[in-house]
């Protein structure tokens, strides 16, 4: 009997301790929560804009770190019951993160690699997120006749961008 509780027991904290994907497949992994306190109304629109300036160390074989915790995000909502299409992301990539907009081919080209970015942005842009690169960093970069992904769209500048969606609503989180 003592070692059926033990093994039972070991078995729940396994089940618990297992990443899910609620909503965004293969990226942004979360836990399960049972105790957790409702911090979100599920019936209310939440509009988040998303600061994005960080590269990683090995930019052509690492996922951005950023766009990982944008697929967190939207997990994390989807996992405490916010009803679907309630969620409304938009992320503005400048500095650092410009080059990971780039399309697969133009990554190739740039850093002779297939951008490791192009699946998660693609997945995200799918359930919606919106992406908007900095024009100044595009071009700081040298990095403007660049094809770039298909989900991303070119903001005049990072700055701008933040500043209009700050003022349409949408709360701030920088990465």
């Amino acid at each position: 009997m003592y070692k059926i509780a033990i093994i039972a027991l070991f078995l729940s904290f396994s089940a618990a301790a297992q990443k899910t994907f609620p909503a965004i497949q293969g990226f942004g992994a979360v836990f399960e929560v049972p105790e957790a306190e409702a911090l979100i109304d599920v019936n209310q629109k939440y509009k988040i804009v998303v600061d994005i300036t960080q590269g990683e160390k090995n930019p052509t074989k690492d996922i951005n770190k950023g766009y990982e915790s944008v697929a967190r995000l939207y997990n994390l909502y989807a996992l405490a019951g916010l009803k679907k299409g309630n969620l409304d992301i938009v992320v503005i990539i400048h500095f650092e993160a410009t080059p990971t907009i780039l399309s697969d081919e133009a990554f190739q080209y740039e850093f002779q690699s297939a951008n490791p970015n192009t699946q998660i942005i693609n997945t995200l842009g799918e359930a919606g997120v919106k992406f908007y690169v900095c024009g100044q960093s595009l071009r700081a970069r040298k990095l403007v006749e660049h094809k770039k992904n298909q989900h991303i769209k070119v903001a005049h500048g990072a700055l701008l961008a933040l500043s209009h969606f700050q003022s349409q609503g949408y709360s701030l989180i920088k990465l």
